[in-house]
């Protein structure tokens, strides 16, 4: 066998092999950051919303509930529902 072969063969392995190392380190490092950014994202409160502390509450007061936002962070109710109060249509 070609001796030049064989070593070309060791720094390909090589290369990728500090390769996949690299990509598992950026992939702990933006997994870790992520966390922060989609409580932020997904916080009811920061997108207008307010937690109420069910379903009727929120009709009652004219609102649409939305599950795709969180109350966890909320101070007044973090086990409640996200609630968006609507706007009366104008008419005339």
């Amino acid at each position: 066998m070609n001796k030049k072969a064989d070593a070309s063969m060791w720094w390909i392995i090589i290369g990728a092999v500090i390769a996949l190392v690299v990509l598992i380190v950026l992939m702990v490092i933006f997994t870790g950051k992520t966390g922060k950014l989609e409580g932020g994202l997904l916080d009811c409160e920061s997108k207008g919303g307010v937690c109420l502390p069910d379903d009727n509450t929120c009709q009652l007061q004219e609102g649409s509930v939305s599950p795709a936002f969180d109350c966890s962070a909320s101070k007044t109710n973090p086990q409640g529902i996200c609630c968006f109060k609507g706007k009366k249509a104008v008419t005339g």
